[in-house]
């Protein structure tokens, strides 16, 4: 009955009309799948000579996920039962469909690395498949899937069990492996495909570290791998793989002995290096690109593998360093981009050590001519690319720009900018048209320059002299107009250049495609040499006046130029600092006063008022004066501009751009001029509070986070500084919650994820003055309510303010438990000085546990085994163990009881959470388990050990379940 059940819900998922038919079909296989009744039901599919192959498909795929999740379920006697039944299924099966086989030795498998009383799975297979030619090749993908289980992270094994399971069935059948490997090679009447097989097996037991490779040195296996290279198809890639783990296997490891040390050099040295030499001409001969990339990978194996050894005699490993070059020739980019980290450890080998002179020369032509190769790889396609192709290539060119650098290194900066020189010449002699060469070549100098010294006095200059000859086209002028603005440093010290530099720059604003490099460039002009601009800066002004008003310029490319600008009037002589921050600022805050005149904000005005909060916040930023009527007028200017932020506010606090431009702003107020805004700090914090209230937005509480981080220069005391934090906190806290009451976590992450930072930051700063406030128990019940978030940040925002609450008690708690003198102010936080004024609150902190401490329990625990992303455990169990620590100890050290043991509260609180979850998820013993191992922990006071508990109980609960899912 169960079997027609099986088949009918089969039929239904597979050719089911209507989607909800085949969804409760598939809902019902699922839950089929848990049942006891799957064991007996899949295995008389199997038998069936009547069914098809999804069906026995199904069937092999649910035995080993049962195998896997329970197999204790069956019994010793039954497990081997189910073993033979196995077994004969798939001899049943050997001229069958190949996913059918897999998934049937992929369950025997799992069976044999679990089931000690499977006491010799190579022998019993071995006697059933090996005398059959049409079954060898099941037995072959047995043992090629058998290395791969004991890596299956859903397989729950004991340490001690698993290492003794290896040895048998891996270390010490090895041999018999080998041996059986080579005997399959030897036989004529095995299957086509036996070949192919007999690789796979062997990579898998290579990569597996069981076999290596002074145990095949002197077999066919090696040559058999190699050769492979030369078939089409799946044979080819199979042989790629076989080969790359032969190759593997011969890294130097700095625990081989002198003896395995020795054998690996004269295997690569009289075995490989002759191999690859013969594969190299293969690769060279052939043009599909599909090949080239197989060997390329081969290629780049062997670098990675050799390559100190290169570096300690390039001669012998010519053959291969060339062939690495001409994959980088001939390949595709998805090829390269596989060499990409050869070159960067090569240089590295070759620069380092008393074998860098040697080596540098032996390998300077090498380099020289992946100059010449990879320079070629950057042009632009003559084809029109998708959106996709433009990422994808942009980034592979990042790639090749670190290859130059690497080159660089170690051919020297003239030579390589020679090389790189002379492309640019050759490209900018053809027509217009063909202007990918010249501006390939501008790409790979700038990306030369992080290795070429300010000081190069040969080819730099040449190359800057040619930027006037280049033909007018918009990729050249962009690619050189970048150039210029990497080589700033460069600049300052051959100042002869500035102003041909600055008037390249001003031209390329002109075109819509190069502005955005003219503003990147002109900002790192200005940074760096703004000594030699500063007697310009009334031109800068005018030049960035008439290309603001143009509107050619991105209001990011707009940012970039006030930056600019900053520097240069940083730079201005003290008679004319102050002239020049004037005549920058006062344009922007009179044009930002009209703009905000009117009641009402017009829509058409905001962009407008966002894009000059900007400009007057970045260059406030970055302007630096000393001299006192610089100073003064700074002070004025900031002291007029808070009015102007505090308007824009009031006017269209729920607009998203206007607020996060003046939430930007006011956060460069108070960073760098909190001294200016301390007067009127109160109505600061009182419009991010009102801001917040009438709009919801998150940038208001991640502005927040941003004054509380100045924390005691809010006010001229500290403890008023302090006060200050915490009533803004609080008034967000009270907002914050009525919108949480409103909606749910999950629907808005941005502001649950600003919320908890707010608060991380606001106990790092003010942990007395915060946790007194009248609120902060709604907050902590918030808190717990949070850790339902499903957004990755939000949660990990969530965990890290409990972090924030929990650990300094647990740390204090101890301190206290320990009766040391300094446990009467907060134990000190890397990112927190202790404020004198702020005592920490412990006893709060501790009754607020003890209060709500099972509801935190269970919504960790229920986080920890199912809805925590898996990189939020570390952070969820830390938080437990605190949690369990402050309950152990904090009430008793709250009441004075130093000298009592530790409470075992926690143990209370994780029980009916733990009861709660249904046996099949988690068997009633292990629970216990641990249970009796928390308690124990407790009773020890070990907290390490009550986090790895919990990470680990997650970790053996999330495999197990997943396996049965």
């Amino acid at each position: 009955m169960a079997t027609n059940e099986v088949i009918s819900a089969l039929n239904a998922l597979y050719q089911g009309t209507s989607l909800p038919e085949r969804e409760r079909a598939n809902a019902w296989l699922e839950q089929f799948q848990k049942t006891t009744q799957a064991w007996t039901t899949s295995d008389a599919i199997l038998g069936s000579a009547d069914l098809g192959v999804e069906a026995k498909l199904f069937a092999a795929q649910t035995l080993r996920n049962k195998i896997i999740a329970g197999i204790g379920e069956l019994g010793e006697q039954g497990a081997l039962s189910l073993r033979d039944s196995m077994v004969a299924h798939l001899r049943e099966a050997r001229s069958g469909a190949q996913p059918l086989i897999t998934q049937l030795c992929l369950g025997l498998a799992d069976m044999a690395v679990q089931l000690g009383a499977w006491t010799d799975p190579f022998g019993d297979m071995a006697g059933t498949f090996l005398g059959d030619a049409s079954a060898v090749s099941c037995l072959l993908e047995f043992l090629a899937v058998l290395p791969e289980e004991f890596l299956n992270e859903r397989l729950m094994l004991d340490s001690e069990f698993f290492v003794q399971r290896a040895d048998a069935l891996l270390t010490q059948r090895a041999g018999d492996v080998i041996a059986l490997l080579v005997q399959c090679l030897q036989q004529t009447e095995l299957r086509a495909d036996a070949h192919t097989r007999v690789l796979v097996c062997f990579s898998s037991w290579l990569k597996h570290g069981d076999i290596t490779l002074e145990m095949v040195q002197d077999t066919q296996l090696v040559a058999l791998a190699f050769a492979a290279l030369e078939e089409e198809g799946g044979v080819f890639d199979t042989a790629v793989d076989a080969v790359c783990e032969i190759l593997y296997e011969t890294r130097a490891d700095r625990d081989d002995d002198i003896r395995v040390a020795r054998a690996k050099d004269v295997a690569v040295e009289q075995q490989l290096v002759p191999l690859l030499a013969a594969a190299a001409v293969q690769m060279r001969t052939n043009s599909d690109p599909e090949r080239v990339q197989g060997f390329c990978r081969v290629f780049t194996e062997a670098g990675e593998a050799w390559v100190e050894r290169i570096v300690r005699n390039v001669g012998m490993f010519e053959a291969v360093v060339a062939a690495l070059v001409d994959c980088v020739r001939l390949g595709s980019l998805d090829a390269v981009g596989m060499t990409f980290a050869f070159w960067g450890v090569l240089a590295d080998r070759t620069m380092e050590g008393a074998s860098c002179d040697p080596a540098r020369r032996a390998l300077s032509g090498v380099f020289s001519a992946l100059i010449d190769v990879s320079i070629a790889h950057l042009k632009y396609p003559d084809e029109v690319m998708t959106a996709k192709e433009r990422d994808e290539f942009r980034e592979f060119r990042h790639g090749v720009g670190d290859v130059l650098k690497d080159c660089v290194r170690v051919v020297g900066q003239r030579v390589a900018l020679e090389r790189a020189y002379a492309l640019i010449e050759a490209g900018i002699g053809g027509t217009q048209q063909q202007w990918q060469g010249a501006e390939a070549a501008l790409f790979a100098v700038r990306a030369m320059g992080a290795e070429v010294s300010p000081n190069e006095d040969t080819v730099l200059p040449k190359v800057m002299d040619m930027l006037a000859r280049f033909p007018p086209h918009p990729k050249l002028r962009y690619a050189a107009t970048l150039v210029i603005g990497r080589y700033t440093e460069w600049t300052y010290e051959h100042p002869q250049y500035v102003a041909f530099q600055l008037s390249y720059i001003a031209e390329g604003f002109k075109e819509r495609e190069v502005a955005a490099a003219s503003a990147q460039a002109l900002k790192y002009l200005c940074q760096d040499c703004a000594r030699f601009l500063a007697d310009h800066w009334r031109d800068l002004l005018g030049f960035f006046g008439d290309v603001a008003a143009a509107g050619t310029l991105d209001d990011a490319d707009v940012i970039e130029v006030s930056v600019a600008l900053a520097h240069v009037i940083s730079a201005v002589p003290a008679p004319d600092t102050a002239a020049a921050i004037e005549a920058f600022c006062m344009p922007v805050g009179q044009e930002l006063g009209a703009l905000l005149q009117p009641a009402a904000l017009e829509p058409a005005a905001r962009r407008p008022v966002a894009l000059l909060l900007d400009r007057l916040g970045a260059f406030l930023r970055y302007v630096h004066v000393e001299d006192d009527k610089s100073v003064q007028l700074t002070t004025q200017i900031v002291s007029d501009a808070w009015p102007l932020a505090q308007a824009a506010l009031q006017r269209v606090a729920n607009d998203a751009k206007v607020s996060e431009s003046a939430a930007k702003f006011i956060r460069v107020l108070v960073e760098f001029y909190s001294g200016v805004l301390r007067p009127v700090m109160p109505q600061v914090i009182d419009s991010v509070v009102l801001a917040f209230q009438q709009s919801g937005l998150d940038v208001y509480l991640w502005l927040a986070r941003r004054i509380i981080s100045v924390g005691h220069t809010l006010a001229a005391e500290e403890a008023p500084a302090l006060q200050l934090a915490a009533g803004m906190f609080e008034r967000l806290s009270e907002s914050a919650l009525s919108l949480f009451q409103k909606t749910s976590f999950s629907e808005v992450p941005e502001t649950t994820e600003e919320f908890f930072r707010l608060l991380e930051r606001a106990l790092e700063m003010a942990p007395g003055f915060v946790v007194s406030v009248p609120s902060f128990v709604f907050v902590f019940q918030a808190a717990i309510a949070a850790l339902d978030v499903n957004h990755f940040h939000a949660q990990m925002a969530v965990l890290h303010a409990w972090t924030q609450v929990l650990g300094p008690t647990r740390r204090h708690v101890r301190m206290l438990l320990d009766r040391q003198p300094r446990a009467a102010s907060a134990p000190p936080s890397p990112r927190r000085a202790t404020h004198a004024h702020d005592t920490y609150p412990v006893e709060q902190i501790v009754e607020l546990c003890a209060a709500h401490g099972f509801e935190l329990v269970a919504k960790l625990v229920q986080g920890l085994l199912r809805t925590f992303d898996r990189e939020s455990v570390a952070e969820a169990a830390d938080v437990f163990a605190s949690l369990v620590a402050v309950a152990a100890d904090g009430p008793n050290v709250v009441g004075g009881r130093f000298d009592a043991p530790p409470l075992l509260t926690a143990c209370e609180w994780v029980q009916p959470v733990l009861a709660q979850i249904p046996e099949a998820s988690w068997a009633g013993a292990d629970k216990q388990a641990f249970l009796a191992t928390l308690s124990d922990h407790i009773q020890a006071r070990q907290w390490p050990k009550v986090k790895a508990l919990a990470s680990d109980a997650a970790a053996v609960f999330w495999r197990r379940n997943s396996a049965q899912s």
